[in-house]
């Protein structure tokens, strides 16, 4: 199981919503290079990188930020919010992100998902954010209900897509313990490697996970709080 310290970016800052809410944002960091070279010094092989306002406009907003990350670490990057097109995902992939999140095009844009996947093998991730049993899109304020979230897992798991990344909306940022039940639901519903992230609170959290077989786990406000040590998560990792 990789564990994915996660970058947050909002107008050029490291923040952390409590589940998803703009309102309740808490900055945390304003230099890239020090927090992914302390990722990367501590262990870590990949970093999970938000534009959240990207996510939330439709395009990206924080270009600056994130070529900082690209540019500061060694550590594989996978990036998400905001990025709609093939377009976008090709001008990514050409800057060095090495795997792209497709959030809520996946929904909105029948074809994007089986075209990216065909055009960029092995480089895209569709995201797919839980409301209770639903889908949300657009940095989280549309809740799809024409299906259940059911129907998208299995879809974008026959398409042949990297990995999904399950988000649960409700455990996110809040520092309560991730969806362990869903998680597993979902990992035994798809034929590709799952990606859980919301919740993560201790370092218990991240052992029970890894007991799950899942290919990983998204940590973001229990490092920025210190609730769980960065050394410790990565020699977990090593020893496992």
């Amino acid at each position: 199981m990789i564990v994915y310290p996660a970058i947050d970016i909002s107008k050029g800052e490291i923040v952390r919503l409590t589940k998803g809410n703009f309102s309740k944002k808490k900055i945390y960091n304003t230099s890239f290079s020090k927090q992914v070279k302390s990722f990367q010094s501590n262990g870590a092989d990949w970093i999970h990188v938000i534009d959240l306002d990207g996510a939330l406009s439709g395009e990206n907003k924080n270009e600056d930020s994130i070529k900082k990350v690209l540019e500061n670490t060694e550590c594989k990057v996978q990036l998400g919010g905001g990025i709609r097109t093939l377009k976008d995902i090709e001008k990514w992939l050409l800057l060095g992100v090495n795997r792209v999140i497709i959030g809520t095009s996946a929904i909105t844009d029948a074809c994007l998902v089986k075209e990216a996947v065909k055009t960029f093998p092995n480089k895209i991730a569709v995201g797919l954010d839980l409301l209770d049993d639903f889908v949300a899109i657009k940095g989280w304020t549309e809740v799809v209900k024409e299906q259940k979230s059911e129907y998208f897992f299995k879809k974008f798991s026959d398409l042949g897509v990297e990995t999904i990344i399950y988000t649960d909306i409700n455990n996110d940022g809040v520092l309560k313990g991730p969806n362990f039940s869903n998680i597993l639901k979902f990992k035994n519903m798809i034929e590709v490697p799952l990606i859980a992230s919301g919740g993560v609170s201790s370092f218990q959290d991240i052992k029970k996970l890894y007991s799950f077989n899942i290919d990983g786990v998204i940590v973001g406000k229990a490092i920025y709080d210190n609730k769980v040590k960065l050394n410790e998560i990565f020699s977990l990792k090593k020893n496992a």
